[in-house]
Parts: C-alpha cells; structure tokens; sequence
C-alpha cells in the first residue's frame, strides 16, 4: 500500500508539471484568488475544511506571511485556526479567521468548519464543510492622486462589503501518508472599479489536491515529500512541489519549489508534544525576480495532547 502510495505521488508530481509547463496562467484583475502559504501541511485548515480534527486533539495555528517584501501594497496575512473532534471522533469541528491586506483593500474571513470522519482501510477519510463570509474593506481614500494628470479622478469613497461563501472538502490519512482534494469557496466575487459581482459556477473555483508520504530512512531520519496543486478551468494554475528531512522526530529541514514563482527553504521545530514552530522563506523566480525582497512566513502551533495518540509523534 505503501510503495502504491508513493507511486500515487510521484505520477501526481509528474503530471501537474506537464500541465504546468504546458499552460500559461492569465490572471484576472481585481479577482481574488486564494491565499499562498509555503507550510501548507502545518496549516491544513487554510486550504481544506475536511482537515478538521485530523490532529486528534484540540489543535491552534497562527501564521504571519509577509509576500514580496519590499513590494509596494503587496499581500501581508495573518490566520487563527482551532479546530478538534468531539466525543466519538466522528464528527469534528474547528473555526478559521483570516485577515489580508493588499494596498487598500483589507479582507477578513471567519469560517466555521464542520468534518465527518470514519474509519476506511488503514486510515480515517474526512469529509468537510466550512460556511461563514468574507468582509471586504476598500480604503480608497488612501489613494494619492497624480498631480500631474491633466483631469484629476474625483475622489474614491472608502466602502464595505459582506461576502457570504461555502467550502467543501476530502481528506484521506493514515500515519503514513495523505491525500486531499478540496474547493475553498464555492462562490466567486470579483469587484472591479467599486462594482461588485457574484460568479456562481466551477469556472470560478480553486480546485486544491495535495498529498504528501512519510518515508523511513533511518531510526533518526524521515522524509517526507509533498505537493499541493491549485487549479482553475481558465487556466490559471499554481504547482507546489517540496520534500522535507525530518531528524529525530523533531527538526524538519525543508525546501520547495512553487513553478514559475517561488523557491523555498523552510525550518521548523518540535519543542514539545505541544509546541511546534517555524519559518519558511521564499526567493521569487519568476517575472518578480530581483522585484522585492522575497517572502517571509512564521507559524505556530499549540496543541493540547488530550486525545488517542498525543503520545505519538504526527507529521500530517
């Protein structure tokens, strides 16, 4: 099952990288795409609601990303996700706030996370629901108008917006591997020049995959190679490929390779059975090289060990 596993991963990896090299993205202006985050298996619940409760203990991440440095307006964000099972283990829930800011504009999302487990083969598969709303702040009035332009713009008005929105998500683990299929939002809203506009429709979705094996070297080594893939039907794609060393349970070394974007070298630490730390910093390599100071992202996690297997070291 194992080696099927791993091969499951490596034909993935594969794959998404022809579809890679054999697409060009074009993004849309002013439609909001989900977030980037380079320690995406320590903050399962950002990109899939069915991750809820699969720590098996009452589990709290914050994080801080600070994109492109040094770029003008570029995004800065911060999330809070708690999440654990209830009595039974079957049913699952947790609660994620995010907060982004890029220019002018702010959003916050407060999603409430739902999750159905039960036990299939060796592992558990997780079926999720997230509902809650994101708010929209467009502080227009910062905007400093060119002096030189002949017809000044009148000036913008600072607005406000409420965005109601859904997830849903798959997750299948085991302590040995994982894979995930998820769609973040179910509802698309693009706002262009202070008009506002709701998409309804799989054109408008990020479909997320991710999966991830554990590999034993040696008694003090592990390795454990990942990927996440975002898709949407117009073509605008994102390939996260990265593998992780993982030295006496407690030191992960890591690098990753976003395509066309990003490398990445990440390290965290596990002090404890409780705390676990780290940062990730990313170097752009595509049409932002030499633009900005790269990307810097710092995690935290505490977990309380009240559950089955807190003894026992978890690496998804």
């Amino acid at each position: 099952m194992i080696r099927l596993t791993i091969y499951i991963i490596l034909l993935l990896q594969l794959f998404f990288m022809s579809v890679a090299n054999a697409q060009e993205a074009d993004l849309k202006i002013g439609q909001r795409y989900e977030p980037v985050y380079s320690q995406y298996w320590v903050n399962g619940l950002a990109i899939n609601p069915a991750y809820t409760g699969s720590r098996e203990c009452f589990s709290n991440t914050i994080l801080y990303r600070n994109q492109w440095m040094g770029f003008d307006g570029a995004p800065i964000t911060q999330t809070l996700s708690s999440h654990a099972p209830l009595k039974g283990e079957k049913n699952s829930v947790g609660l994620f706030i995010f907060h982004e800011s890029i220019g002018v504009t702010d959003y916050f999302d407060v999603y409430g996370n739902y999750a159905f487990r039960f036990q299939l083969g060796h592992g558990k598969l997780s079926l999720g629901l997230k509902a809650g709303a994101t708010f929209f702040q467009g502080n227009y009035s910062d905007i400093e108008a060119n002096p030189d332009d002949l017809v000044l713009d009148p000036i913008l008005e600072n607005e406000s917006e409420i965005f109601p929105n859904f997830g849903v998500g798959v997750y299948y683990y085991t302590d040995l591997f994982y894979l995930g299929f998820s769609v973040p939002k179910l509802l698309s809203y693009e706002i262009k020049s202070s008009q506002k506009t709701m998409n309804i429709g799989p054109e408008n979705y990020d479909f997320l995959f991710t999966g991830g094996v554990l590999l034993k070297v040696s008694e003090i080594l592990k390795l454990k190679p990942s990927l996440l893939f975002r898709y949407r039907l117009d073509n605008v794609y994102q390939l996260d490929v990265g593998v992780n060393a993982i030295l006496f349970d407690s030191f992960w070394l890591g690098g990753s390779f976003r395509w066309e974007d990003e490398l990445a070298l990440m390290f965290e630490y596990q002090l404890n059975d409780q705390i676990r730390a780290g940062a990730a910093y990313d170097w752009g390599i595509g049409d932002l090289a030499g633009k900005h100071g790269g990307s810097l992202e710092l995690i935290l996690r505490y977990e309380f060990k009240y559950k089955i297997r807190a003894v026992n070291p978890r690496y998804f």
